[in-house]
């Protein structure tokens, strides 16, 4: 019987720690290469994006253009409030990135992004998020046009 009270109260006591649990989680922010079928990187100014202009993402029924004027540097940013910086251009190390959000990473997501691109085609990425609130471990899935893929997501053109 000593066990077994034993037993209750630690199941009690990990199930009231799990319930107390802070977690803080990173935002989150899609991230997109384009490159052509030899790997070449045709976000960058240097191989004229030019093409580029005109480009939007639809984001829950919300269309928002390319602000191809707004070219950053991501910058290390100490944990605080989620900021939306809308649909951008960003230089990191060593390529060129398309960049929608930030997202609020203590939620859990199933949405999609509709790219339209400047010729009239577009692409299609799939986002789901999922949080077990008992380990506060997240599954995520990215897929572009059906298929799985990482993010950043890659798209050959």
């Amino acid at each position: 019987m000593k066990r077994f009270l034993t037993a209750i109260i630690i199941a009690v006591t990990a199930l009231s720690a799990n319930s107390c649990r802070i977690t803080d989680y990173t935002p989150i922010n899609l991230r997109i290469q384009v490159q052509d079928s030899e790997g070449k990187d045709l976000l960058d100014p240097a191989n004229d994006n030019s093409w580029l202009l005109g480009t939007t993402i639809t984001f829950r029924g919300i269309v928002v253009e390319l602000d191809e004027t707004n070219i950053t540097v991501p910058e290390a940013k100490a944990y605080g409030p989620v900021e939306y910086q809308g649909f951008r251009l960003e230089k990191m190390s060593d390529c060129w990135e398309l960049v929608f959000g930030e997202f609020d990473g203590e939620y859990e997501y199933d949405d999609s992004f509709f790219i339209s691109w400047p010729d009239k085609k577009y692409s299609v990425i799939d986002y789901s998020r999922k949080i077990n609130s008992m380990s506060g471990n997240v599954r995520q899935t990215w897929t572009l046009n059906g298929k799985e893929c990482n993010n950043p997501v890659v798209i050959v053109r």
